[in-house]
């Protein structure tokens, strides 16, 4: 569960980078201790330098510079943290967790971070809409919804 002030510095992220998608990552140790990690989306550099592979830019896309998240890994072990969220901003459309965004959070059909949240923030005219966070539920082998705002 993610407190309400950690929260608050992803939506101050969502809205400054809108109409564009943020996206950043979350370490702590699970029990209250958070980092939020503002990423740079480089969607618009890849889409800029290859069209045809990367189709969309960053306002409908994220793409995290794999440099900067094994950075952000590697900080977190040093620090005896675990990752505990992902997120992404949609703005100009729903909280919803596509498929594109069930892939990227899978590695084969097992989650790669079964414990972490996965935090979409829905944004109309730079205002934040509705947050809901998509949890790995093992029953059900699916992600499942939860209503943050």
């Amino acid at each position: 569960m993610i407190d309400t002030s950690t929260i608050k510095i992803i939506y101050d992220h969502a809205i400054q980078d809108y109409p564009n998608e943020c996206c950043g990552i979350v370490s702590g140790d699970g029990k209250g201790f958070a980092i939020v990690h503002k990423c740079k989306n480089i969607q618009n550099e890849l889409h800029g330098k290859d069209p045809v592979r990367y189709t969309r830019d960053a306002r409908t896309a994220y793409y995290i510079d794999p440099r900067e998240l094994i950075d952000i890994f590697h900080d977190a072990e040093k620090k005896g943290l675990k990752i505990i969220a992902f997120y992404h901003s949609h703005p100009n459309h729903a909280a919803y967790f596509s498929q594109e965004d069930r892939d990227l959070a899978m590695f084969g059909d097992e989650p790669s971070y079964p414990d972490a949240e996965y935090i979409v923030v829905s944004l109309f005219n730079e205002s934040v809409n509705e947050v809901a966070s998509f949890k790995w539920d093992d029953s059900q082998r699916d992600f499942l919804k939860r209503l943050i705002v």
